[in-house]
């Protein structure tokens, strides 16, 4: 989703969306308490709220926002 940016995130995961992205070929997602990797429920990492889940989603060491140009929003429900 080209334009789409991180604060533009942030927002949406705040309002409660649920978002689908790619990372290196593999599925994600992500909502205000939650993230997970597709098929795999051992990468579950739940939050308080949005804030402390992001500060604990990690991606090869590296945060989503670090990781933001790389990353390709698939879906936004």
């Amino acid at each position: 989703m080209k334009g789409y940016s991180y604060n533009e995130f942030l927002e949406d995961l705040n309002r409660g969306h649920e978002i689908h992205f790619i990372y290196k070929e593999e599925n994600y997602y992500i909502s205000g308490q939650n993230f997970w990797k597709f098929n795999d429920a051992d990468s579950e990492i739940a939050g308080e709220d949005t804030n402390e889940l992001l500060q604990k989603v990690r991606l090869e060491g590296k945060t989503l926002m670090e990781l933001w140009n790389i990353i390709e929003i698939n879906i936004i429900f």
